[in-house]
């Protein structure tokens, strides 16, 4: 056991630190059974030279969502994939494939995988997200961080690699079998983005204020980076196999500086300051839990042998507390680590209700529009380059991802809405729900029952960049918001919480995503 985690408890049951550089948060917990909170440094904390620790919490904001993004942005790489080979006209170039209006002469025809394929990706990509963000929330204080992040990682890089073996198969007689296999592999790389998420926020809400700002604010570059990768594959590549392989190897390889940024983390004395001074707060409610229990006990005349006591962490703190022998075993780094009882997850959750609700619905309007709806839209231009090619990986997938990151990083300077207005939060968020008719009446393709109204380009390309940035900044504000309401000790399963509802909006709104497009 390294000295910095190693601890003693004196003889008054209080928790003693052995580390000279954590004697005053030691003596806070021995003096008050409430912790100030993290955004109250005393003047020896450290600080983050050269924003070493925000640079990391941004990369890793940005590896978080990577999966999602990367597989959405593909979009024209998915038509080919599933086109119809037998209705393409011979003078139709394969490598632009996309939709058409249905009274163009050169019109190719969307598959019905086709057209299911960005709803079923949004669906299969949120319910197993929602699943295992709860289960995360849940378990994160009986599996360890490490293996939780790590292991996530490990699960995504397997299953990008499959996807770029499948890039160079030729699919085009086993359409469904791709389809099927895509979707298993979303599914099993949401499940791993979900540990990786919810862990990340948790770990972020136990700092100050900005770091879970950097967090959000790295998931909104994540989108750009996909997008610009994405366009830039399009443009080197000779077809779309050659840009799809570049463009999922690069996923690859954010993926492995997402796992070394974290290690650089673990390894910060800023970062482990703050972190201790949780696992502090986590000790002193263990003690208070622990003599509360033993004082029950006692009252109740019971009496148990020192070997049954200590069978409990609980009962073994408590025996520790009250033995006389000068030389206590040391409290292991084991014990700091794991739990010592549930965490009041309904009394957090009252506090944290309104923000929780505005995560899930800023998440459940974005997934019910983008990017099922928004990627179906196309130019009303004449057909060139740009409007076949670029149109819908920049009006919609470049564009959308730059002003949300801008929303989330206004959200570090600009808190508008206050914390203390909560009420102008909800509704803004509510009239976000607008939305949905504005990108309906646009010129989503294929449609069969509403009109277009908005026949110029200039509508969506507005309508899009507003869409982007309600959605950073509103969701940002709710998730610095949220962990502030509740204990420092809390903070982290507020954080997770949080993370919880933006999977059950982004969930919802994937399944609603199917209806607008019915009502199309």
């Amino acid at each position: 056991m390294d000295e910095e985690t190693s601890s003693t408890l004196n003889e008054s049951g209080r928790f003693s630190s052995k580390n000279p550089s954590n004697q005053s948060q030691a003596r806070r917990i021995n003096g008050s059974p409430s912790i100030t909170r993290n955004d109250d440094r005393n003047e020896s904390a450290p600080t983050d030279r050269y924003w070493v620790v925000y640079l990391v919490f941004y990369i890793l904001g940005l590896g978080t969502l990577l999966p999602w993004n990367f597989f959405i942005t593909a979009n024209e790489y998915w038509m080919y994939k599933l086109r119809n080979n037998s209705a393409i006209p011979p003078h139709i170039n394969t490598s632009t494939i996309t939709a058409s209006p249905t009274d163009d002469p050169d019109a190719v025809t969307y598959t019905r995988l086709q057209v299911l394929f960005q709803n079923t990706l949004s669906l299969c990509a949120m319910l197993p997200n929602v699943l295992f963000q709860f289960l995360n929330t849940m378990l994160q204080q009986r599996i360890s961080e490490k293996m939780r992040i790590y292991g996530g990682l490990f699960i995504e890089v397997i299953f990008f690699i499959v996807t770029v073996v499948l890039v160079k198969i030729d699919s085009s007689s086993w359409q469904q079998t791709f389809f099927a296999v895509t979707m298993i592999s979303i599914v099993l790389l949401n499940c791993a983005s979900a540990v990786i998420q919810s862990s990340i926020f948790g770990i972020a809400a136990g700092l100050p204020q900005k770091y879970l700002q950097a967090v959000m604010a790295g998931q909104g570059m994540g989108g750009i980076f996909a997008a610009v990768a994405m366009i830039a594959t399009i443009g080197f590549g000779h077809d779309p196999t050659s840009s799809a392989f570049a463009y999922f190897l690069i996923a690859i390889a954010v993926l492995f500086i997402t796992g070394l940024s974290y290690r650089l983390l673990s390894k910060n004395n800023f970062y482990k300051y703050h972190h201790n001074q949780k696992r502090f707060a986590d000790i002193n409610e263990t003690l208070t839990a622990a003599k509360n229990h033993h004082s029950v006990n006692s009252q109740a005349g019971k009496s148990r042998s020192r070997n049954d006591s200590t069978s409990n962490p609980l009962q073994r703190v408590c025996a520790w507390s009250d033995s006389d022998d000068e030389n206590r075993p040391l409290l292991m780094d084991t014990d700091v680590t794991q739990p010592k009882f549930v965490p009041p997850l309904w009394s957090i959750f009252k506090k944290v209700w309104p923000h929780c609700f505005s995560v899930i619905f800023v998440f459940f309007v974005t997934l019910a529009c983008f990017p099922s709806i928004t990627s179906s839209i196309h130019s009303m231009s004449q057909k060139t380059t740009w409007n076949t090619l670029y149109f819908s990986p920049v009006s919609c997938f470049l564009l959308f991802n730059l002003t949300d990151w801008i929303g989330r990083s206004m959200a570090g300077y600009l808190h508008y809405p206050s914390e203390k207005q909560t009420s102008l939060l909800v509704f803004l968020v509510i009239l976000r729900v607008a939305f949905m008719p504005l990108f309906a009446l646009c010129n989503v393709q294929p449609r069969t029952r509403l009109p277009v109204i908005f026949n110029n380009d200039a509508y969506f390309i507005v309508f899009i960049a507003i869409f982007g940035l309600s959605n950073g900044h509103l969701s940002t504000l709710s998730m610095q918001y949220g962990p502030r309401r509740v204990e420092s000790e809390h903070s982290e399963t507020a954080g997770s919480l949080l993370g919880f509802a933006m999977s059950v909006g982004l969930a919802a709104g994937a399944g609603f995503s199917f209806v607008i497009k019915l009502i199309i």
